[in-house]
């Protein structure tokens, strides 16, 4: 290529930039070791442009850009640290990001730009250097802020109650019922908007804490209500929220009349949200009530393959078996009705839930065994 020659649009540095950024984009860009990558995605790309725009105006007029303007920057930054992330991580997280980008961008960059990219090494440099002391200064003023403090006393508290049973900080209330809500999000991307306005909506019930992890996060409600009134208060309160979102997730819930329970109710309640995940529920509440089976048979573990065999030879010698035992199960064990739903005679229905019978040993038509089948299915789709 003429050196001399004009450079085409497409070869400026701020479409190149741009270009790379927007590759790192569909890879799904960075994680945390507590925050949901649901949480972060949408809100830190936009961080990554607005990055970009400003090490842009301070390469070409060599005036580093304000604390003022660079103020969303750090807001992201302290947003995760409200979230639960280390400072460290989230230093080391922008850094990372900011290495990643700027090899794109040389690799992609024609050989007879290279010499040239590589000048703008020192600023890009004093640029990450200014972003990371301008985080840091923050999150130590932020530390001294009283509302900090509390809110990780407040963290810890939660840990404590979690973990332990031990009721202390705004945990410490006289009789009060403890509903426990784990939030199980479905990894689908874009959907950041989303998920943090429906974290907000639950954030904001009254007597309510969340501790994030990485697959969604932990709520916990206290009330000094009954138990049966605080459970179906809390969970009509996150039914709306969930619909008013839209957001893919689910939530398993359980509760404890005492905070010893709580740790007890917080296992229930990830184990239900984790089987809801695994096996796709429509259902956005899971709780013992409605999901007894399911739970128990993930909770076996290892004999899942055992369970599962169960039913193995039914799709093996044909399909329509185990698709007509489905519905006969989803039809509350009803042959009409799963004939009606399958466009098939009776008979038919008839027909292939005994060869069902004959293929596996358990008799559909008689309440235990067709349990017992009710299970084996849901270890097949468990494995």
């Amino acid at each position: 290529m003429d050196p001399e020659a004009p450079r085409e649009p497409g070869h400026s540095v701020s479409e190149r930039l741009a270009a790379a950024i927007g590759s790192y984009a569909a890879e799904g860009g960075p994680s945390y070791q507590h925050v949901p990558s649901e949480l972060v995605v949408q809100d830190f790309f936009d961080g990554i442009e607005l990055n970009a725009r400003a090490l842009l105006r301070f390469i070409d007029t060599g005036k580093m850009p304000t604390a003022h303007e660079l103020r969303p920057v750090t807001e992201l930054a302290m947003a995760r640290l409200a979230n639960g992330a280390g400072l460290q991580e989230v230093i080391g997280s922008y850094q990372q990001v900011s290495a990643d980008l700027w090899r794109r961008f040389v690799s992609e960059s024609e050989p007879v730009d290279r010499d040239d990219v590589l000048d703008l090494m020192p600023k890009v440099t004093e640029y990450i250097f200014n972003v990371v002391t301008l985080i840091a200064t923050e999150a130590a003023h932020r530390s001294a802020d009283p509302r900090s403090e509390a809110r990780d006393r407040d963290r810890a508290a939660l840990d404590a109650l979690l973990a332990t049973g031990v009721a202390a900080g705004p945990f410490d209330v006289g009789r009060p019922c403890f509903v426990v809500a784990v939030f199980q999000l479905s990894g689908a991307p874009g959907a950041g908007s989303s998920v943090s306005a429906l974290k907000s909506r639950v954030e904001a019930i009254v007597d309510v804490h969340l501790r994030l992890d990485l697959n969604g996060w932990v709520a916990v409600h206290w009330s000094s209500r009954s138990r049966q009134d605080a459970v179906a208060d809390f969970r009509a309160t996150l039914d709306r929220a969930h619909d008013e979102t839209a957001v893919r997730c689910w939530a398993g819930i359980a509760s404890s009349s005492t905070a010893a329970g709580v740790p007890d109710a917080y296992r229930t309640a990830r184990g239900l949200a984790a089987t809801a995940h695994a096996l796709d529920r429509s259902e956005f509440l899971a709780d013992l009530g409605n999901l007894t089976v399911e739970y128990l048979s993930a909770a076996s573990g290892p004999d899942l393959p055992a369970v599962a065999e169960l039913v193995a030879g039914v799709s093996a010698a044909d399909p329509i078996f185990e698709q007509t035992l489905r519905i006969f199960l989803e039809e509350n064990c009803n042959q009409l009705a799963t004939a009606r739903r399958m466009h098939v005679h009776r008979n038919s229905v008839t027909y292939r839930l005994g060869k069902v019978h004959a293929l596996t040993g358990l008799n559909p038509l008689i309440f235990a065994q067709a349990a017992s089948l009710h299970a084996a299915l849901i270890a097949r789709d468990l494995s």
